[in-house]
């Protein structure tokens, strides 16, 4: 599954499932990164909080993945670990320099203590302990999640006879996941998935076996010499992602000097349901010395693509046997994930595609300095040759059946900040990269300098790296630099400002342009239990525009800024253990390339009622009224653990929703969650096969989670 697009109405015409959980952190984290599909960042947070990590023996990586610790803040708490010995308990990890106890109540739901181990053997071990199978099979913890969701409202697309309605599949959305683990080292994982409008069938033609998605792995992690052993789906993430990485990464947004530098887990697990963007096969990452790590994996999947097959009965050999992709051409690659009708269905799985792939790091870990280097590089085979494309703006882009990736990295921590960099040579022979600088300017102040250029045709084909376009890494130059500073215990100030351009033309702007976004967030909580921060946000681009030739009288094209500005109060208070209350008011403004000015607003009260220790109500209530969709505005939602709703709010209407969640026995877990929107004056809402008849959408999710 990948997002999916929001209809001109401003209604999702399908949720886009990312995440799940508490919004406040997390919503700061993905709020600028709406192009990518954050379920599997999501996922990952959910791990942590079912599994925290300990502090007496994490690694300071392994901490940075906490959203509220940033790497320096995370090596900060390693080197206190190394001086002073193992925490006693998670309160003394406040008297880490830097970590404030704010810091510290984000962070505390990732975090727990193990037991206390004898430092003299601690120190002696120079490997993670490899468990026992015995121990593992005895160890292991079983989880089972079943979630089913539907639009109530019948759209187009399911309408008419079952021969000639779009959609060959039910409304529902189905989801079905089987794990098994022992501590963080070993992971048994299948995952399976029915996107709304799917049929559940049983094809081999199209490699649909019930449900239409299936992913699953085996992997053993930090046992001995091995740092990942992975049998089935994985991920890879290396250096800052510009040429491997997961399927989203943190852009710009609120944490201005954390959000966007990467940290690299190297090879892991996959079990998410971003249909496209992860490998299959297997993977092996072994420590060499204690301090050398080498890695290498393979794969070969089926990508879905459009593939165009010209007729070439008449000019074929007798002689020679054709196969199914003899002449084909690859014109675009599927990234909804979606295979509901005729169409969609064709570019299932058109495409193989065969990567071989290997690295190496150095890792260096010192009372004062920890730091990595490695290479690492792959090269991808493709069943058919890629087209270039004949737009003008495509010009660059890669072509052909092989392609080849290379890249340096490396970072460098100390207790005066850190440097990091990463350089990559893409597909097709162009360059790409990023460098920046982290440092502690003191009095709680930190400062956040990224440096980045990816040439126009660069092409990572796996990558995700930081820029104005997140994870897209082509055509462009900007510098970034963002600023925290917390004037008192109860202040914070984040902001930044990124300076861009895009060298050469892109789709829909005729030549080379240019744009700069600024952000402050100011952010008060006097007390543990009440939050306040403001938040403004503008940005100013040039886009493609017509312009009328007096002359001639006819019109070439040419380039006009335009702006999008945003203002937020944003408001929480945990009036005690039972009841907590969140509210909100948000203005847009867009000014268009002709000087139209459209604006909009929202407001919001969301209010959490927990009667029990076993027992949760989330509920909101949302009014909104907006020019068009330009003015729109995005509000994250409380959704079932592993969902998260994003709908992007426009026209005149209330959204509204109730999210129930209970525990009633040990290690059983049920939600359900009803969301309705409601837009004025209109009779339909979306277009094409996801219009709905009416002016009200309303969604039902509900989910079954047990351990044992």
């Amino acid at each position: 599954m990948a997002q999916v697009p929001t209809d001109s109405t401003g209604v999702p015409s399908d949720t886009v499932v990312v995440s799940g959980g508490e919004t406040g952190r997390l919503e700061a984290l993905l709020e600028d990164d709406l192009t990518g599909d954050p379920t599997e960042l999501i996922e990952l947070l959910d791990e942590l909080a079912e599994n925290p990590l300990d502090v007496n023996t994490a690694t300071a990586a392994e901490l940075a993945l906490i959203p509220a610790l940033d790497p320096l803040t995370a090596s900060a708490v390693i080197r206190f670990r190394e001086a002073n010995g193992l925490f006693r308990s998670l309160p003394e990890v406040q008297l880490v320099e830097g970590l404030t106890p704010e810091i510290y109540l984000d962070a505390r739901p990732y975090l727990t203590i193990g037991p206390r181990l004898e430092t003299t053997s601690a120190q002696a071990q120079r490997f993670p302990a490899a468990p026992a199978l015995r121990t593992v099979l005895r160890g292991l913890s079983y989880r089972t999640t079943q979630r089913v969701q539907r639009r109530l409202d019948t759209q187009a697309g399911y309408e008419g006879p079952d021969s000639t309605r779009a959609f060959a599949g039910s409304p529902e959305r189905i989801y079905t996941r089987l794990q098994a683990t022992y501590r963080r080292q070993v992971s048994l994982n299948l995952t399976l998935e029915k996107d709304p409008g799917e049929a559940f069938r049983f094809d081999s033609d199209s490699n649909t076996y019930g449900y239409d998605y299936l992913s699953g792995h085996a992997a053993l992690l930090d046992a001995g010499r091995i740092d990942a052993l992975i049998l089935g789906d994985f991920a890879a993430e290396y250096g800052q992602g510009v040429a491997l990485w997961r399927a989203s990464g943190f852009g710009k947004g609120p944490d201005a000097v954390g959000g966007p530098i990467r940290t690299g887990r190297g090879l892991r697990p996959y079990g998410s349901v971003e249909e496209n963007r992860f490998f299959r096969g297997a993977a092996l990452s072994v420590a060499a010395t204690p301090n050398v790590f080498v890695s290498g994996f393979a794969s070969r999947r089926q990508l879905d693509a459009n593939v165009f097959v010209p007729d070439t009965l008449d000019l074929a050999d007798p002689d020679i046997p054709p196969t199914a992709l003899d002449g084909a051409t690859v014109t675009s690659f599927g990234a909804d994930g979606l295979h509901r009708t005729d169409t969609e269905l064709s570019r299932k799985d058109a495409l193989g595609q065969t990567l071989v792939g290997g690295g190496a790091e150095f890792r260096l870990a010192t009372g004062t300095v920890e730091g990595r280097a490695g290479v690492v590089g792959y090269t991808a085979s493709f069943d058919a040759p890629i087209g270039q494309g004949t737009r003008p703006d495509q010009r660059f882009n890669f072509s052909g059946d092989r392609a080849t990736v290379v890249s340096a990295y490396a970072d460098v921590k100390t207790r005066a900040g850190q440097a990091f960099g990463e350089a990559v040579r893409g597909a097709g022979g162009r360059f790409g990269g990023l460098a920046g600088v982290q440092a502690d300017l003191g009095s709680s102040a930190d400062l956040l300098l990224i440096g980045r250029h990816y040439e126009a045709g660069f092409t990572s084909l796996h990558g995700y790296p930081f820029g104005e376009r997140n994870g897209v890494g082509q055509n462009e130059t900007g510098l970034y630099a963002g600023v925290r500073v917390r004037p008192s215990r109860t202040w914070t100030v984040n902001a930044y400002f990124d300076q861009y351009r895009f060298p050469y033309l892109r789709f829909g702007v005729p030549r080379p342009s240019q744009g700069h976004e600024a952000l402050i967030n100011i952010e008060h909580r006097p007390r543990r239990w009440i939050r306040v921060y403001m938040q403004a946000r503008t940005e100013t681009k040039e886009t493609g525009i017509d312009v009328p030739n007096i002359v001639s009288g006819s019109t070439v094209r040419g380039l006009a800024n335009e702006t999008r500005q945003t203002l937020r109060l944003h408001g929480e208070w945990s009036a005690n253990r039972v009841l907590r209350l969140r509210a909100r008011v948000e203005g847009s403004r867009f000014v268009e390339t002709d000087g139209t000015v459209d604006t909009g607003a929202l407001v919001y009260q969301d209010v959490r009622w927990q009667p029990t220790h076993w027992l949760q109500l989330d509920t909101r209530l949302t009014l909104f009224r907006t020019d068009d969709f330009d003015a729109r505005l995005y509000a994250f939602e409380n959704d079932l653990t592993g969902v998260f709703a994003i709908p992007a709010l426009s026209g005149q209407g209330a959204r509204g929703y109730v999210l129930l969640s209970a525990t009633p026995i040990d290690n059983l877990s049920l939600q359900a969650k009803l969301a309705s929107t409601w837009l004025r004056g209109v009779r339909r809402i979306g277009s094409g096969n996801s219009q709905v008849q009416g002016d009200r959408v309303r969604d039902l999710g509900v989910q079954v989670r047990y351990r044992f």
